[in-house]
């Protein structure tokens, strides 16, 4: 039986290690660790039970229907997913498209009054013109197309800047140098013995993501304090963050959408540093929900004036 490594599976398929570990801890798929093996493999069962995921999710199938899906022992749980979709669809649709009437009404009655005489109304026009004539064109149905269109209706609803101060941070990479495993209800308690507790949006606590892929959980301690647990401590540097909110399932797509805003933006750029999560829903209410929200950050620093 061929076994695929996590760092693969990640390069392979566009999914981080973090959503990898979510779907586990949903029971969506399964991983195994071999005998002397440190990181996680998938076989290929799991990478096809991954593509079926994937598809889904970019279909935008809640994980809670699709955890019903696989579990159905016929296609209604599946049918009934893609018509709740198509209903709340066809609501977005016809809400958008009454809107594009009445901004349509209201600009040709612009234009009727005169006002065709400022370039950027008449150009918004045209614009608008050559935007819907593109969407109506027949295009072949292509994962990367799903991939686009799914993550265009995502939008990003609100980008913040923030700026972190510097930190000295307890993190979940043991001193042998192992990274500890986290589940989603482990995270919350896993310094709460050494006397930190995570408070879901104080901007103490935050998973970073490591060059080679990982996250690692990181709390934030007092200066002073002498480190005698098995965990590294490390200094963060703190600075500028672009930030957006997201739901566990969406936070992959979240930070594709995230980094184009920044590449889009006229006055911040990309900056070197480690992108982080932060889990902003309280505990008690995202376990009660099942539904876990975070904050996503990714550095930043302001354009060189020209």
């Amino acid at each position: 039986m061929e076994l695929i490594r996590i760092n693969q599976v990640v390069e392979a398929f566009g999914v981080s290690s973090r959503t990898l570990r979510y779907y586990e801890e949903k029971g969506l798929i399964w991983s195994c660790h071999p005998e002397n093996k440190t990181q996680r493999y998938y076989d290929q069962s799991a990478l096809e039970r991954l593509k079926q995921i994937i598809v889904l999710r970019k279909l935008q199938i809640p994980i809670k229907d699709i955890a019903n899906i696989f579990v159905s022992d016929d296609m209604s749980a599946l049918i009934r997913s893609f018509v709740d979709k198509l209903d709340g669809l066809d609501a977005e649709i016809t809400a958008l498209s009454e809107l594009r009437v009445l901004v349509d009404d209201f600009l040709h009655k612009m234009l009727l009054s005169g006002i065709k005489k400022i370039s950027a109304i008449t150009l918004l026009y045209e614009e608008t013109e050559k935007r819907l004539a593109l969407s109506e064109e027949n295009k072949p149905v292509t994962f990367e197309r799903l991939s686009e269109v799914s993550r265009k209706a995502l939008k990003l609803h609100d980008v913040r800047i923030i700026r972190l101060p510097a930190m000295r941070m307890l993190t979940s990479r043991l001193k042998t140098g192992q990274v500890e495993t986290l589940d989603l209800d482990k995270m919350q308690n896993l310094f709460v013995s050494y006397g930190f507790t995570p408070n879901p949006g104080f901007r103490d606590c935050f998973f970073g993501k490591q060059t080679n892929g990982e996250w690692v959980m990181m709390i934030k301690i007092p200066l002073d304090y002498e480190n005698h647990t098995p965990y590294v401590d490390e200094n963060f540097g703190g600075g500028l963050y672009a930030v957006a909110s997201s739901f566990m399932e969406d936070m992959d797509d979240t930070f594709v959408l995230l980094r184009d805003w920044v590449s889009e933006s006229p006055d911040f750029e990309s900056e070197a540093g480690m992108e982080m999560i932060e889990e902003i829903l309280p505990w008690d209410i995202a376990i009660k929900l099942n539904r876990y929200q975070q904050d996503v950050y990714t550095p930043i620093k302001l354009k060189e004036e020209m």
